[in-house]
């Protein structure tokens, strides 16, 4: 009887001992499979990581163009500036030129009305 139940132990042992093969064997599978997806992320993770790089890149262009701009935008701004300065200037001097020809106008009526000559 004691050999009979040595055997049956010495069986389930063996089984068990298969069973665990078996199921290290699964999870290696497992672990080959979960290896080769993580490969395929880490390689999607450097795709990606690589994209953002350029894109970084690029904000930084477009950020020193934009800035460009601004200094572009100053320059035109005090040019304007300048120019509205001189139109202002070059106003008032017609402005006096107009009220010299109205001076003139007024004094040739009068001449004009002393002398008894009429406008055509």
């Amino acid at each position: 009887m004691v050999m009979a139940e040595t055997e049956r132990k010495i069986q389930q042992l063996d089984h068990d001992v298969t069973d665990i093969y078996g199921r290290l064997e699964e999870i290696g599978k497992w672990q080959a499979e979960h290896g080769k997806q993580l490969t395929d992320l880490q390689v999607s993770l450097r795709r990606f990581s690589a994209t953002q790089m350029r894109y970084g890149n690029r904000l930084d262009e477009l950020d020193a163009g934009i800035a460009g701009l601004g200094d572009q935008l100053k320059e035109m701004r005090v040019t304007q500036m300048r120019h509205e300065n001189r139109f202002t200037e070059i106003d008032q001097r017609f402005d006096a030129q107009d009220e010299h020809l109205a001076s003139q106008d007024r004094k040739l009526d009068l001449i004009m009305k002393a002398l008894d000559i009429s406008a055509n």
